[in-house]
């Protein structure tokens, strides 16, 4: 798969420039622009979203943590949220469970290698207490009450 650089090299333009291309940048030439546009399209360029991630800092994803999703009750949350995610431009992937605490575990290692930015809880095997003691790694929500101040 080409990278930017192949690409600056086919288009005879800079990194920087094709970087500013890719990120919709205001400040390039019409000319410049239309060069690596057209690079990019003969080498098939594809953007490797989990580099732009990496780049930024944030994957624009959270997860939903449930035990099923089949329960009218867990089906309704992840409506829920999933209309407020559209509506906000999020993505979510869904960890379903089964009461399973290694599986609750996978959606907290998937927190800590930032392959989401957050969790929500809508359902948990574990305690409150061990799944907040991720919060280091990002944001955690419980939809249900808990007594811990955090």
């Amino acid at each position: 798969m080409p990278n930017i650089r192949e690409i600056a090299k086919r288009a005879g333009v800079s990194v920087t420039t094709v970087s500013r291309v890719l990120n919709h940048h205001p400040y390039v030439k019409e000319e410049k622009r239309e060069r690596v546009l057209n690079a990019m399209k003969e080498l098939k360029y594809t953007r490797n979203i989990q580099a732009v991630h990496l780049a930024k800092g944030y994957s624009n994803m959270f997860g939903i943590v449930l035990p099923t999703i089949d329960h009218s009750y867990f089906s309704g949350l992840v409506t829920g949220i999933a209309e407020k995610a559209q509506a906000c431009g999020m993505h979510f992937a869904l960890f379903q469970t089964g009461y399973d605490p290694l599986k609750e575990k996978e959606a907290l290692m998937s927190l800590k290698e930032r392959r989401v930015d957050g969790l929500i809880f809508c359902s948990n095997a574990l305690s409150d207490r061990d799944i907040l003691k991720w919060q280091e790694s990002g944001p955690i929500i419980f939809c249900h009450p808990t007594p811990h101040d955090d």
